[in-house]
């Protein structure tokens, strides 16, 4: 029977990843009055055939552990594994006293996929991946809703596409009919009427979704997608291009990662009512990638939410990202550093019109970057 006896601590991905890489037959969950609600998280994930036992210990007490850890080996039979990737230092040391004493492989996991065997500290690729899911399950949150990026349809990407030409090419229109958007309908589509002609000319006309824009009947933007409205009035256009070019990264890589869409989240299993939205949610493998975007104006609010999102969903090991259409004052540009926050921004209003293509590049950086 093959054994793998986990040193728990507040990092829960690693743990769970270990006991995914390796499949044992059976579990030994070592943990702490901080750490032993952990399991009840892990073990929904894990097949039904993996055994699990736990066990207690005092966090700085590595004699303790060491005691635990030995009688596991003398009470049962077979191959052992420790994974020492978490944990605190002394928890640690008391496990490897007994590893060195059973000669038991022990073996560390890396935020960067990698696994170091620390009876040589050779090093070499996982082979498994966390799937969107898992993490966020592992984070103790629960999914209602997502949209898998990779099934974008292309006519929401053409869209976006005329809407932001729209937008570079008509600016003093698009304000005004997003201010009316955001006064008169009080940012609801339910609210938007058929119809609406400007003292200055400009008009526009919506019918089940589609949009059409004129000034002095002269056509600016005609939409006949039906989902045309959304796009615009509520700022998806800028979140399509956005995933769009996420999509186009991840299909570049030698492992393509998980994009979503629109990702809600609910309080509970029990209540369904939806408390948090993210805009593209990236797996980045052994963490996920929080993308908020903005089409219009940000404010420090605004950060401090991508933030709380992160930590909530993600926790330290993840990142998050505010891209935004245009750009950004320099003490929110702080904001964004000082909270270890990306961003996706032009320098100037002139930068805006192409400079969505350069988000792969960016990815590409931040991907293997390591939140400290």
């Amino acid at each position: 029977m093959n054994h793998q006896i986990v040193i728990l601590g507040k990092e829960i991905l690693s743990v769970y990843h270990g006991i995914k890489e390796f499949g044992p037959d059976m579990v030994h969950f070592v943990c702490t009055e901080e750490t032993n609600q952990l399991p009840d998280r892990i073990l929904p994930l894990l097949p039904s055939s993996i055994q699990h036992k736990i066990y207690h210990v005092q966090p700085y007490d590595a004699r303790t552990v060491a005691q635990v850890c030995e009688q596991i080996q003398k009470e049962n039979e077979g191959f052992y594994a420790y994974n020492l990737s978490e944990g605190t230092k002394l928890m640690t040391l008391g496990a490897i006293y007994i590893v060195r004493k059973y000669q038991a492989k022990a073996f560390y996991l890396t935020p960067n996929r990698e696994i170091v065997h620390l009876d040589t500290l050779e090093k070499e690729l996982m082979h498994t991946t966390l799937e969107n899911h898992e993490i966020v399950s592992l984070s103790g949150n629960h999914l209602a809703e997502y949209h898998n990026a990779k099934d974008l349809a292309e006519a929401d990407i053409d869209a976006s596409a005329s809407i932001k030409n729209f937008i570079e090419q008509h600016p003093k229109e698009h304000a005004r009919l997003q201010k009316f958007f955001g006064i008169f309908c009080r940012r609801d589509l339910i609210n938007l009427p058929a119809s609406k002609l400007f003292q200055d000319g400009l008009r526009y006309k919506q019918r089940d979704g589609s949009l059409f824009i004129y000034k002095e009947n002269q056509p600016l933007l005609k939409l006949p997608h039906t989902n045309a409205c959304h796009l615009y009035f509520e700022g998806r256009w800028w979140e399509t291009l956005v995933a769009n070019q996420v999509r186009i990264w991840s299909n570049k890589q030698s492992s393509p990662r998980e994009v979503w869409q629109s990702v809600l989240f609910q309080s509970n299993k029990q209540d369904t009512r939806t408390k948090n939205e993210v805009d593209v949610l990236l797996n980045n493998e052994l963490k996920l990638m929080f993308i908020e975007c903005k089409s219009g104006y940000v404010s420090q609010n605004d950060i401090y939410k991508i933030d709380a999102v992160r930590e909530t969903y993600g926790g330290d090991i993840s990142q998050a990202v505010l891209a935004s259409y245009y750009p950004i004052a320099i003490d929110l540009q702080d904001k964004c550093a000082d909270l270890q926050i990306y961003l996706f921004a032009p320098k100037t209003a002139d930068q805006r019109i192409d400079f969505i293509y350069t988000l792969p590049d960016r990815l590409d950086e931040w991907s293997g970057a390591l939140i400290l």
